[in-house]
């Protein structure tokens, strides 16, 4: 090795691969010795080289130190494939180079201009292939065309937020013909709800109906619509769509039925709202405003006699009491508790959270 070599050595750590104890076999050897520095010039601390020979098996490593340089002495002679990697060990470019006997040969990985050499040969390649040039073509227009989307689709959302529903909705609809895929049922989604909240109820009815052709295995799809008939007051459209949320959900289902029996309850439907708030509790025995609602729902259908006392269903009691034993400072708490008066000949009813005693 040459003394310039030896000195450029010294200046950061060597790698030394195994030589046999004799002259003769350290001349049979070669190294390998560089730089590596990103697209911006700066050095590639810590880098880790892996080098591969190829003609016969090894697989050899050193890392770059804090200026990016790295040397490998001892080397057989032959074929290399050399990859440097992050360090986080992810590969980043690999170079081929041959090792011959004497100083080691130089590798430098220079990411802007392997970039540059990269893009020009993907030039080449999409010159003399005009099917990889086409999907190069088609790849752009779609990145194109997903920017747009994004755009459209945020400015309705903004709109949404702003609570200017007739203009979100027409802000979705120029972007739905950019939608593909699966962007296509969620702006499809979302138009449905932009109209539906701006009561234009038809077309939220068919957006949904859509969206849902587009993905029918989405339960929360089903489960707006069905608000949207709820709103209509198209009661077994509405009770269709919530079961069907339901059966394809089931760990969602209670939630579906509470939905049901809270529109049903605010059309004044007290019937429906019971038994769906009482699915809701079947299923999620801790769903506390299931029972509230359904209290209420039951207090709808109560009777009085001709002393004026009121006389409720049975499940009336047990469901107000199970919302204060879930929620004794509820928001809903003083209502249940005033219900329970009424319905119990002004008895007052008072439910505590219990606290644990420390030990």
């Amino acid at each position: 090795m040459s003394l310039s070599i030896l000195r450029k050595v010294l200046g950061f750590a060597v790698v030394v691969g195994v030589l046999a104890g004799v002259e003769s076999a350290y001349a049979q050897t070669g190294g390998l010795t560089g730089k590596a520095t990103g697209e911006d010039g700066q050095p590639l601390a810590k880098y880790n080289l892996k080098i591969e020979r190829q003609d016969i098996k090894g697989v050899y490593s050193v890392k770059t130190n804090k200026r990016g340089e790295y040397i490998y002495i001892g080397l057989p002679l032959g074929n290399y494939r050399v990859t440097l990697q992050d360090p986080n060990g992810r590969d980043v470019v690999y170079l081929s180079t041959h090792v011959g006997m004497g100083d080691p040969t130089q590798l430098d990985f220079d990411m802007a201009k392997e970039k540059a050499h990269a893009a020009v040969e993907r030039q080449k390649q999409l010159e003399t292939n005009p099917e990889l040039k086409k999907q190069q073509e088609q790849q752009e227009n779609d990145t194109k065309q997903f920017t747009g989307l994004k755009q459209t689709f945020d400015q309705g959302n903004a709109l949404m937020e702003a609570k200017k529903y007739d203009e979100a909705a027409a802000m979705y609809e120029q972007a739905l013909p950019l939608a593909k895929e699966k962007n296509l049922p969620i702006v499809l989604a979302k138009l449905g709800e932009s109209y539906q909240k701006a009561h234009q109820y038809p077309k939220a009815v068919e957006n949904y109906q859509k969206a849902i052709a587009a993905r029918p295995d989405d339960a929360t799809l089903h489960n707006n619509l069905g608000n949207v008939y709820a709103e209509m007051g198209k009661v077994p459209e509405a009770a269709a769509e919530f079961k069907k949320a339901a059966e394809m959900d089931p760990t969602q289902a209670s939630k579906y039925y509470f939905n049901y029996g809270a529109v049903m309850y605010n059309q004044g439907k007290m019937d429906e709202a019971a038994e769906a708030l009482k699915k809701a509790t079947e299923i999620d025995a801790n769903y506390a405003d299931a029972y509230f609602y359904l209290g209420q729902a039951l207090i709808g259908k109560a009777t009085m006699t001709p002393d004026g006392k009121i006389v409720a269903v049975p499940g009336t009691v047990e469901a107000l009491e199970t919302y204060l034993k879930l929620e004794p400072n509820g928001k809903n708490a003083a209502a249940a508790q005033q219900l329970l008066q009424t319905v119990q000949g002004q008895v007052q009813t008072q439910y505590k959270s219990q606290k644990k005693k420390k030990g």
